[in-house]
């Protein structure tokens, strides 16, 4: 039995709720209409990097976050720092992902498309 229905059991048998609002509790948390919830915890989710420069190249980078964190905290920087993104801080885009990393954001972070024709997506999910 899951956790939700225990609760409602509990209150039912400490006469807090009638049988009747147990009933309803409890259809209401078995209805399709109620959002399945993710178990999945924040460092298993991925971290996507996309980039493509004016020149043709391309970069595409996926690790769960918990890899990401750790390849920030021994080199102080993404593996997307190494190609050549003229008119993108760099900088700027490390310090902007570790601030969602350590907020646990989820969804896309950075949108970059720089005056010479490269782009960037970074996306957590």
């Amino acid at each position: 039995m899951n956790e939700e229905v225990l609760r409602i059991l509990k209150m039912v048998e400490e006469g807090k709720i009638s049988a009747d609002k147990a009933k309803e509790l409890m259809e209401a948390f078995n209805s399709s209409n109620v959002p399945a919830v993710s178990t999945k915890k924040y460092e298993d989710k991925f971290l996507r990097i996309k980039v493509f420069s004016a020149d043709g190249d391309k970069v595409n980078v996926q690790l769960p976050v918990k890899v990401i964190k750790e390849i920030l905290k021994v080199s102080g920087t993404l593996p997307i720092t190494k190609g050549k993104l003229q008119g993108v801080n760099v900088e700027e885009l490390v310090e902007t992902v570790v601030a969602c990393l350590d907020s646990e954001v989820m969804g896309e972070i950075v949108s970059v498309d720089s005056a010479d024709g490269d782009t960037v997506r970074i996306v957590i999910e």
